[in-house]
């Protein structure tokens, strides 16, 4: 069975980027992401970048202003995105505008949204939060994209402290810590410590694990997959057979008739 593995694939890949409060990070983690992206040839990512305003809503993909040496947008697009997008916008005003800006992204492999409230609009395959340096200074409307998180990334203070004190809705979210907590994308932390890169591996990993997962459901038939479909998935997928299988039986898909022992 000839399987072409992008045609399953319905949409593509929603990725989120959300922030205990402004400055903590958000934009550095995402030039990393694109970059590792864009290292690994993993397709075409589209940006996004949110903005709440008080009253007015825009969207704007003009290089004019997207390339702005001063704006995030510029950081998102010198990091590898293939195009990016801004919305400014109230929160009450985002559903439908940040609808209309991923569509326009439709046919890429993936888009990378900047953003808390675009949690509450979009069901986004990973949702990464990333904390400031006191974790417990989260902003009220920051608590909302929290709870959509599905990794975590922390500031490890001097103390060894990276851990997220009593905050229900973290707990059993996979975390990644930055000990060189520098907003500057460029400057390369000290050797052997982690840093941006380090998170943004995580995610790269939360990506492909969720692009498998939805392959072998989109291929899935009663809960089975014959073997030489999940071979043929995997070397698409550009992943090992042993990898694929995790997943299938994680998401308790059988392979069958399996005769080289490969799942």
């Amino acid at each position: 069975m000839n399987v072409n593995i992008p045609e399953l694939r319905h949409k593509p890949l929603l990725v989120c980027i959300g922030g205990a409060h402004s400055s903590c990070g958000k934009t550095t983690l995402a030039e990393r992401l694109l970059r590792r992206l864009k290292l690994r040839k993993a397709g075409a990512w589209g940006a996004i970048k949110y903005t709440q305003t008080a009253f007015y809503t825009s969207l704007s993909d003009a290089a004019g202003t997207i390339a702005q040496s001063d704006k995030d947008t510029s950081r998102l697009l010198n990091a590898g995105a293939q195009s990016v997008q801004w919305i400014q916008a109230p929160r009450h005003d985002l559903d439908e505008i940040l609808r209309i800006a991923i569509d326009k992204f439709w046919e890429m492999d993936g888009i990378l949204v900047e953003g808390n409230s675009p949690t509450e609009h979009v069901d986004f395959d990973v949702v990464a939060f990333v904390f400031g340096e006191d974790l417990l200074k989260i902003k009220e409307s920051a608590k909302r994209a929290l709870e959509k998180a599905s990794l975590l990334v922390l500031r490890e203070l001097e103390t060894g402290v990276s851990h997220v004190p009593c905050i229900p809705m973290s707990c059993g979210v996979k975390t990644c810590s930055v000990i060189n907590w520098q907003r500057d994308a460029d400057t390369l932390p000290d050797e052997g410590k982690h840093d941006w890169d380090n998170c943004a591996e995580v995610i790269m990993d939360e990506i492909e694990r969720k692009e498998i997962e939805n392959t072998l459901t989109a291929l899935s038939q009663d809960g089975r997959i014959p073997c030489s479909v999940a071979r043929q998935a995997a070397e698409q997928l550009g992943v090992p057979y042993s990898r694929l299988g995790e997943e299938a039986n994680a998401l308790k898909i059988k392979i069958s008739s399996c005769e080289l022992g490969c799942f």
